[in-house]
C-alpha cells in the first residue's frame, strides 16, 4: 500500500465526500470568539455583533469570493499513519515482516495498544458560499439583518485494536483489529437580526452600547460510521473503499437550531456573551453492525458489517446506533484596545461538547491584532488557542489582511509527532478569505 495514503485520505476525501469542528474562517482562526465588528465573519459566532459590521454611511456589507479553510490534526502517537500503512501491508503479505515472528508480534502489539488509545487523524474543510455573509441595515441605529450559507465537512479515523496473531498452520499473521472511520457534511442557512438596546442618549450616558442578536440555523447533517477490518483491506486503498462504502450507512438529518448573543461596546473596551444552539437539536448516524444477513456472504461488506457487530455486541467498544446532539454552549469573550488600532482579546467556552465526529471540545483563546489603516500595509494578528478538553492541543496562530479585502491566516500546534522520522506539529489548519473592510 502507498505509504502516503493515510494522510492523503483525509484531505482528499474531506473535499470529495463533500460548528463542526474547529474550521472557523477568515480572520477568526486567529483570533477567535471576540465581539470585533471589523471582521465580517465574527457575526457568524455571536449574532449580536452583525449590528456593529457595517459603517456608519453604508447600509450592506458582505463577502466578495467564497472563504476555505482547511485542517488536519493527529493523534499523540509516532508514526502512526506509517506503521498502520505497514501492518495492512503484513497482513496481506507476510513476507513483508521486517524481522522475525515474535519481533513483528511484540512490535505491532505495541503499536495496536498505543493506535487503540491515542491514535487518530482528523481532517476538516469549511467554505462560505460566494457573497456571503451578507449584512443589510437602514441606519446606525435600526436593526441589521443577516443571512449565512456554508459547508464544513470533518472525517476521523481512529483504529479499534485486538492482538495480532500468527498462525502456524496458515502461515500468516492475523488481527481483529479494524479501522473506524466516522464523517459528516454539514450545510447550514442562517437567518438573523441584530440591534442597539439602548437610543443614542442612554448610550452616551452610560460611555457604551449594549447590542443584542439572534440567528436561526437551519442545518443538514449528513452522519456516516465504517469499520474496516484491516485484514479485509488486502493492500487495497482504503481512501477508495471510503468511497464505495460511504453511502451503505450514510443518514441525512435536517433541523433548526437558535443562536442568541449579547455584545457591550465602548470605547477602550468590549464583551460578548453568546448563546451557541440553545435548543440543543440531534442528528442521527448510519447504523452499523446491523442487519448483516441483507448483505452476500463473503462480501466486503458483510464482514466490516459482522467486525463492526463485534466491536458492538461483543467488545463494547462503539455503539450501533448513535446520535449526535449539539449541546448547547455559552461563550464569553473580551477585548481591550491600547490604541484605537491595536486591540488585545480573548474568548472562552464555559463548556466542553463533541464536535460531529465525536471530538471533545472546549476552546480557550486570547489574541492580538494591529489594524495598520494602511491599503499596503498588511494588518496583522497573533493568536494562541488551548483545548481545554479532548486532545488539550494548544496552538498558535498568525494572520494578515492584504489590501483591506484579503485575509490569510495560519496556525499549528505547540506539541509534536514524528512522522517518517521527521518532527511535525500535531496539527495545523489555513483560512483564506475574501472580505469588504471599513
Amino acid at each position: 500500500m502507498n505509504k502516503a495514503c493515510f494522510p492523503a485520505l483525509f484531505f482528499c476525501a474531506s473535499f470529495a465526500i463533500a460548528d463542526s469542528g474547529n474550521m472557523t474562517p477568515g480572520s477568526t482562526l486567529t483570533t477567535g470568539q471576540i465581539s470585533n465588528g471589523h471582521s465580517l465573519y465574527s457575526a457568524t459566532i455571536n449574532p449580536a455583533v452583525a449590528a456593529i459590521t457595517i459603517a456608519e454611511d453604508e447600509n450592506w456589507r458582505f463577502g466578495y469570493l467564497p472563504s476555505i479553510s482547511v485542517g488536519g490534526e493527529v493523534g499523540d502517537v509516532n508514526n502512526f499513519a506509517d506503521d498502520l500503512d505497514e501492518l495492512i501491508d503484513i497482513l496481506d503479505d507476510p513476507s513483508l515482516a521486517d524481522g522475525s515472528v515474535d519481533e513483528t508480534l511484540d512490535r505491532f502489539n505495541d503499536v495496536l495498544k498505543a493506535m487503540g488509545e491515542q491514535g487518530y487523524v482528523r481532517a476538516g474543510v469549511g467554505l462560505t458560499a460566494p457573497i456571503f455573509p451578507i449584512y443589510w441595515r437602514r441606519d446606525e441605529f435600526s436593526g441589521t439583518f443577516f443571512s449565512e450559507l456554508s459547508i464544513d465537512t470533518q472525517i476521523r479515523l481512529s483504529v479499534l485494536d485486538e492482538p495480532l496473531e500468527y498462525n502456524d498452520q496458515t502461515v500468516s499473521f492475523t488481527s481483529g483489529s479494524a479501522a473506524y472511520l466516522k464523517s459528516g457534511i454539514e450545510k447550514r442557512l442562517s437567518l438573523g437580526y441584530a440591534k442597539p438596546v439602548f437610543n443614542r442618549q442612554k448610550a452616551n450616558l452610560l460611555g457604551g452600547q449594549l447590542y443584542g442578536g439572534a440567528k436561526v440555523k437551519i442545518t443538514n447533517l449528513e452522519l456516516s460510521k465504517q469499520v474496516m477490518r484491516l485484514e479485509q483491506l488486502e493492500g487495497k486503498d482504503i481512501e477508495d473503499l471510503i468511497e464505495d462504502e460511504y453511502e451503505n450507512n450514510l443518514k441525512s438529518n435536517t433541523g433548526v437550531a437558535l443562536d442568541v448573543g449579547v455584545a457591550w461596546v465602548a470605547k477602550y473596551y468590549r464583551a460578548g456573551l453568546t448563546l451557541t444552539n440553545i435548543n440543543s437539536p440531534s442528528f442521527d448516524y448510519g447504523p452499523i453492525g446491523v442487519n448483516c444477513g441483507s448483505y452476500s456472504e463473503g462480501s466486503f461488506a458483510r464482514n466490516n458489517c459482522e467486525a463492526a457487530a463485534h466491536f458492538v455486541d461483543e467488545a463494547g467498544r462503539i455503539i450501533s446506533r448513535e446520535t449526535h446532539k449539539k449541546h448547547a454552549v455559552a461563550t464569553l469573550d473580551a477585548s481591550i484596545y491600547v490604541l484605537h488600532n491595536w486591540v488585545f482579546g480573548g474568548s472562552m467556552d464555559l463548556a466542553k461538547y463533541d464536535d460531529m465526529v465525536g471530538m471533545q471540545t472546549q476552546y480557550l483563546n486570547l489574541s492580538t491584532a494591529v489594524n495598520t489603516q494602511s491599503y499596503w500595509i498588511p494588518d496583522f494578528r497573533l493568536g494562541y488557542q488551548k483545548n481545554l478538553a479532548g486532545s488539550e492541543l494548544a496552538v498558535v496562530a498568525v494572520g494578515l489582511s492584504f489590501f483591506d479585502v484579503m485575509t490569510l491566516d495560519v496556525r499549528m500546534a505547540l506539541d509534536e509527532v514524528e512522522v517518517d522520522g521527521t518532527k511535525v506539529p500535531r496539527s495545523a489548519a489555513l483560512s483564506l478569505a475574501f472580505e469588504e473592510k471599513f
